[in-house]
């Protein structure tokens, strides 16, 4: 009986000894954030009213996503894991009876990366004036000067 008292013990004994770990909490990944930006002014010029402007860009999952007609400035942030391929392009639009007799077009952008709240968002682009006949006549010419895109790696 003293034997049997001495197992039980033992066995007893040893499930205390070796508590069953509790999984530790996987620690919170660093926050990116993704954000496009275009910005309708350059250098004191504006863009001339009578623009739309058409944006596509690469959300969280990776998708390209359409904003049509959207108002300048415009901005658009995207929470994100690394790594990430952000792409946008953009598409200005325009009724040429709507055309004012000096044009002003061109445009700003810019991808940047905020980890943690800081970062930067690093702009390019430029903006030009003409009369209404020399900016039909360029876009006919260049009408890849209404467009652009860009990409970045993070």
């Amino acid at each position: 009986m003293a034997t049997l008292f001495m197992v039980s013990m033992m066995i007893t004994g040893c499930d205390r000894d070796n508590p069953t770990p509790t999984p530790t909490p996987d620690p919170t990944p660093d926050t990116h954030t993704v954000v496009y930006r275009i910005d309708n002014q350059v250098n004191g010029l504006t863009l001339s009213p009578c623009f739309k402007m058409n944006v596509t860009y690469t959300d969280a999952s990776g998708h390209q996503v359409t904003e049509n007609s959207v108002t300048l400035p415009w901005s658009k942030s995207v929470e994100i894991k690394l790594p990430f391929h952000a792409e946008m392009a953009g598409t200005l639009t325009y009724n040429e009876a709507d055309l004012p007799d000096t044009v002003v077009f061109g445009l700003r952008r810019g991808i940047g990366l905020y980890t943690s709240g800081s970062g930067n968002v690093e702009m390019v682009g430029s903006m030009s004036s003409a009369s209404k006949e020399n900016f039909l006549r360029l876009v006919t010419d260049h009408p890849d000067r209404l467009h652009f895109t860009m990409e970045k790696d993070f």
